[in-house]
């Protein structure tokens, strides 16, 4: 297992689209993963990130991530970034990262954020707009049998 070839950023800044009920619950979930470093996140069309970050060729296309230092991260990279900053998926993100699974993560990247908007449109942002978004089996009143980990 390798380390990234770069000091650890005390933040990662985490460009999302805030229009996209996908991006928007990929966003509250990467917010409430334990870290090993500070996360903020900022919607794309916040004016501050098109004075920080709007020079950056990727802006507003796609996941986007930066650290303090001003490196920055899109797409595949950006989404195992995300990953690498959380304590339980770390060490995914460095398995992803390697030969093997490197085409696949590129792959299963882009299929997710080229069909975002169909995604999105399956997804009920209603009943999420707490903040918590209820189970399959609590929408139709199931019980659950076991737990899945």
């Amino acid at each position: 297992m390798t380390t990234p070839h770069f000091p650890t950023p005390a933040r990662l800044t985490v460009i999302y689209d805030e229009k996209c009920e996908l991006c928007r619950r990929c966003r509250h979930w990467l917010a409430t993963q334990p870290s090993h470093i500070d996360l903020r996140f900022l919607a794309c069309s916040d004016p501050q990130v098109l004075e920080l970050y709007g020079d950056l060729p990727w802006f507003r296309i796609e996941l986007m991530v930066v650290t303090d230092a001003g490196q920055a991260w899109v797409g595949t990279e950006a989404f195992l970034m995300c990953l690498w900053a959380t304590r339980r998926w770390r060490n995914t993100s460095f398995r992803l990262r390697g030969t093997a699974f490197a085409p696949l993560a590129e792959r299963f990247f882009h299929a997710i954020s080229d069909n975002r908007a169909t995604i999105s449109a399956m997804l009920d942002p209603h009943l999420c707009s707490d903040g918590s978004c209820p189970t399959p089996d609590q929408q139709t009143g199931h019980e659950r049998i076991g737990e899945y980990r």
